[in-house]
């Protein structure tokens, strides 16, 4: 997580010297592909705060999207949520697909979770912004940030979400099987026993781990982690997660 964020920022850094978008994709691609993607949803943020600033309807991010969506979609839909987080004045949706819908949100969930943590996690605030339809892709962006403020810690994380109404649970659990799936880090004795927390949860669980096995793929940037986090939560290899997963992963 530490080289992620360092990751993240240099790329903020990059953007705010270079705004030209082919400049910026060509550093981009120098990023090593486990950690691109999360490079392309920082770009992502920064150029759709640059169309905010400037007031026009994110032309320069539609641009940039189109060009890298095959690849790095999820994250550049979560670099946009970021973005409209941080101007929650300027918050239209842009893209059609409810699914791209749920992971902007997503986006806006791990930022709250991340920058006003005391509200959306103590409270369980919820930005007056966010529609009750859109609620699921919110709490699995919050689901996200809880695994990372727990440190993997299964127990506390588990605790975390239990504080929560029910019926938020299953975006939360959800979250959290992208957040161990993606960035991995957890050995198999691990895994096991967030199968176990999850409980009545671990459908959602499956679907975060689907979800995160089903980004790298896209992404080329498929790692050991995210192999054993696919076998051990959803009991299935990653190369038959789509067929068996991809339902439960888009139509939620």
């Amino acid at each position: 997580m530490e080289h992620i964020q360092q990751v993240f920022m240099s790329v903020r850094q990059f953007a705010e010297k270079h705004p030209g978008l082919e400049t910026l994709t060509d550093f981009l691609n120098e990023i090593p592909p486990e950690y691109r993607s999360v490079a392309f949803e920082s770009a992502s943020m920064e150029v759709a705060l640059k169309d905010l600033k400037d007031g026009n309807e994110l032309n320069g991010w539609n641009d940039f999207y189109r060009l890298h969506q095959a690849a790095h979609g999820f994250h550049l839909d979560i670099g946009l949520g970021w973005a409209l987080a941080i101007h929650p004045s300027s918050f239209v949706i842009h893209p059609s697909s409810f699914v791209i819908t749920n992971m902007v949100f997503d986006g806006v969930g791990y930022y709250h979770g991340l920058f006003r943590s005391r509200r959306t996690v103590g409270d369980h605030e919820i930005p007056a912004y966010v529609p009750a339809s859109d609620l699921p892709g919110f709490d699995q962006g919050l689901g996200r940030r809880l695994w990372y403020n727990c440190k993997g810690q299964v127990a506390e994380v588990a605790a975390l979400i239990q504080r929560f109404p029910q019926a938020r649970h299953a975006g939360l659990w959800r979250g959290v099987g992208i957040a161990c799936g993606y960035v991995g880090g957890s050995e198999p004795a691990r895994l096991e026993q967030l199968r176990e927390a999850a409980g009545e949860q671990l459908s959602d669980l499956s679907a975060g781990v689907a979800l995160a096995g089903l980004s790298r793929q896209a992404s080329g940037s498929v790692t050991e982690d995210v192999k054993t986090a696919c076998r051990v939560i959803t009991g299935l290899a990653l190369e038959d997660i789509h067929a068996d997963y991809a339902s439960d992963v888009f139509d939620y």
